[in-house]
């Protein structure tokens, strides 16, 4: 058996947004060491998105989160702000890579932004079904929709 690498390793396609499209992240840093407690609810701009999985860009409490964080002694748990729906999908994940952002993303506060990406690790039925639903629906609004997105995700 060969080993998957990149992108190849993926179990769901990622769809892609601009800054443009708006779709807003809220997240919190959850953990039960002490000196890793932050009560700020954090603000961010999603650039990718699967049913596995997120991209996005935002600020963290600070650079020595990071360790705590790639050992997923801290994991994240987001509320993704989809346009059309009362209320926000939640997720609780777990980072799996990151990176300094590039300029242009003080939009979403002050600190350190990096570009964050997040496996989920707990998604409930009905917020699995409504982010299902939304990610097939932005691809058939952008024309970037496959058949086998809607395969994957149960829909054909």
């Amino acid at each position: 058996m060969a080993l998957r690498t990149g992108e190849d390793r993926r179990k769901a396609a990622r769809v892609k947004f601009r800054i443009s499209d708006k779709l807003e992240i809220r997240y919190k840093f959850l953990s039960h060491m002490e000196e890793f407690q932050c009560p700020t609810v954090f603000s961010g701009g999603v650039l990718n998105l699967s049913k596995g999985g997120a991209l996005f860009v935002g600020p963290i409490p600070g650079p020595e989160w990071l360790p705590q964080l790639g050992q997923g002694l801290v994991l994240i748990g987001l509320n993704i702000l989809v346009p059309d729906r009362e209320k926000p999908l939640k997720v609780l994940s777990s980072l799996r890579w990151c990176r300094p952002a590039p300029p242009g993303f003080s939009k979403f506060g002050s600190g350190p932004h990096y570009e964050l990406g997040v496996r989920f690790e707990q998604l409930e039925g009905a917020h699995e079904t409504a982010l299902q639903k939304f990610l097939i629906g932005h691809q058939l609004r952008t024309n970037k929709y496959r058949k086998s997105d809607a395969f994957d995700a149960g829909a054909l």
